[in-house]
C-alpha cells in the first residue's frame, strides 16, 4: 500500500531520502517524527511517498504484540 503527495511541481531530479516511521496502538499514536521538509533539503518541489513495504511486513510479527506498526517515508527531489 502506498500514498503519494506532490509538493510544488513534484520531483524533478534523481535524489531521494528515506526514513522509517513508527506508530503505537495500531497507528493511533505516532512514535517518531519524520520531517519531510528537512529530507527535501530546502527545496520547494518534491514528491513524498509513504508505503508499507516488505521490511514492514517482516517487522510486523515483532511490532504487533506491542501494538506497533511501521511504514517507510521517501522524499524524491
Amino acid at each position: 500500500m502506498s500514498h503519494q503527495h506532490t509538493v510544488g511541481l513534484g520531483a524533478t531530479g534523481t535524489g531521494q531520502a528515506s526514513q522509517r516511521q513508527y506508530y503505537a496502538l495500531f497507528g493511533l499514536f505516532q512514535v517518531n517524527e519524520v520531517d519531510t521538509q528537512r529530507l527535501a533539503a530546502d527545496l520547494t518541489s518534491y514528491t513524498v511517498d509513504t508505503r508499507f513495504g516488505f521490511v514492514d511486513l517482516l517487522l510486523a510479527p515483532f511490532l504487533l504484540p506491542l501494538t506497533g506498526t511501521s511504514r517507510i517515508v521517501t522524499v524524491r527531489t
